[in-house]
């Protein structure tokens, strides 16, 4: 080792991501969606949902557990006109009923209560239905703090609110000049982000529907994401450059004249899908059409970012999401899984901290969202704020508590 140099002291350097064995493979997956600003698939603690072959815009929604080749006559959510575009469920699902809702190409959004045991036939009817865009819904995303409150992202190129106990529109923001290619909220769900093909990133206030600050983005024609980075005040943008290289740009959020960083990744067609763990500070990446996920590091300061390695797949992933941290295996040190959507299967990939022994390794499983609300939606329409309500990951310490960093972000 050369005099003077350094290694960085990380608890992660050592992370390695590896796919669990084949039998433990989802198979017969009959996806054939497409829907270029979507993740596509989606987790919650016990059940994975993708959108499926068929009329209507049907998917499935499926146990983790249940491993192994789906049934052909798999029963599915149904009830769109059209395609599915994007699907999440909700952050609040617990081992109750699982609430997710579909964006459709038939200009709706639709709420399903799926029964805490799964499905046993088809469900044709939906808990609601929030109608007002006049074009297809590309992307849905639920407020991570307040209860019953969601954004909707249209071709329309206008974001609407919606508080889902009465099915009632509470806002709409229409000033984007373009299409809307990501939409992000932030850690205490006080505001939100998006990207758009107009090339800039905007930090908008939801309940006074007003653009907060303009960011300029990637030189690049294609999509690009926006991730914020927990709750630092700090994101980052990942696109292309005018040389399509795929990109990342870090940006404090209070200065909007320059990136803090940029990070030039490779050559490729695909758009990278970001995925942060505010845990453990790191953030993934994955491009549609390849068979990688990179991870890095990220942290506070010069050069807020650092390389830690990539998982390498075999086949191309279409779609990618995270399972929440409350359906992870502590006892193997696993800190992130995710799932990985190819042409027929969901591949299941698990990152682990090699560590040794069986106690519980608090060191990298700091308290996580615990999966509860902290607002009412009617407290968050009317401008209250609070941090997440937070968790051990450690099995023999159920305690629920709020966050104290996070809470007086605005």
């Amino acid at each position: 080792m050369n005099k003077g140099f350094v290694v960085r002291a990380s608890k992660f350097r050592h992370v390695f991501g590896k796919s669990v064995k084949k039998e433990e493979h989802y198979e017969n997956v009959q996806s054939n969606a497409s829907a270029p600003d979507s993740n596509l698939v989606d987790a919650s603690p016990r059940y994975f949902a993708v959108p499926w072959r068929g009329g209507g815009g049907p998917f499935v929604v499926w146990p983790l557990n249940k491993t192994g080749r789906l049934p052909q006559d798999v029963p599915m959510c149904t009830g769109h006109g059209g395609p599915i575009m994007d699907l999440q469920f909700s952050p609040f699902c617990g081992d109750g009923d699982q609430i997710i809702a579909s964006a459709s190409d038939d200009t709706t959004t639709k709420i399903w209560k799926v029964p805490s045991e799964g499905l046993e036939k088809d469900l044709d009817e939906a808990a609601a239905t929030l109608s007002g865009h006049y074009k297809k819904v590309i992307l849905v995303r639920w407020n991570p703090i307040a209860n019953n409150v969601i954004a909707t992202v249209s071709f329309d190129n206008t974001i609407k609110l919606w508080d889902v106990e009465s099915g009632k529109e509470k806002g709409s923001f229409g000033d984007h000049p373009d299409a809307i290619q990501s939409f992000d909220w932030n850690f205490n769900g006080s505001r939100y982000a998006t990207y758009c093909k107009d090339k800039q990133a905007r930090i908008i206030d939801p309940r006074n529907n007003e653009t907060v600050n303009t960011y300029g983005g990637h030189q690049g024609t294609k999509a690009a994401r926006f991730s914020w980075l927990g709750d630092r005040p700090m994101f980052c943008t990942i696109g292309f450059s005018k040389q399509s290289e795929r990109q990342i740009f870090f940006w404090d959020e209070r200065d909007c004249s320059k990136p803090l960083s940029e990070v030039q990744i490779d050559i490729a067609s695909g758009t990278l899908l970001p995925f942060f763990d505010p845990d453990t500070s790191l953030l993934y990446l994955a491009g549609k059409g390849d068979t990688n996920i990179r991870y890095f590091e990220i942290e506070d300061t010069d050069p807020f970012q650092y390389y830690l390695a990539q998982f390498l797949g075999k086949d191309p992933q279409r779609g990618l999401c995270m399972v929440p941290k409350r359906g992870l295996d502590v006892d193997k040190c696993e800190i992130t899984r995710f799932l990985r959507l190819s042409q027929n299967a969901i591949e299941p990939v698990s990152f682990s901290v090699p560590r040794k022994g069986d106690q519980f390794q608090s060191d990298i499983y700091p308290d996580t969202f615990a999966g509860k609300c902290s607002l009412s939606g009617a407290d968050w329409f009317n401008g209250a704020n609070a941090g997440p309500m937070m968790k051990s990951m450690n099995p023999a310490d159920s305690t629920v508590r709020p966050v104290v960093k996070g809470s007086s972000q605005t």
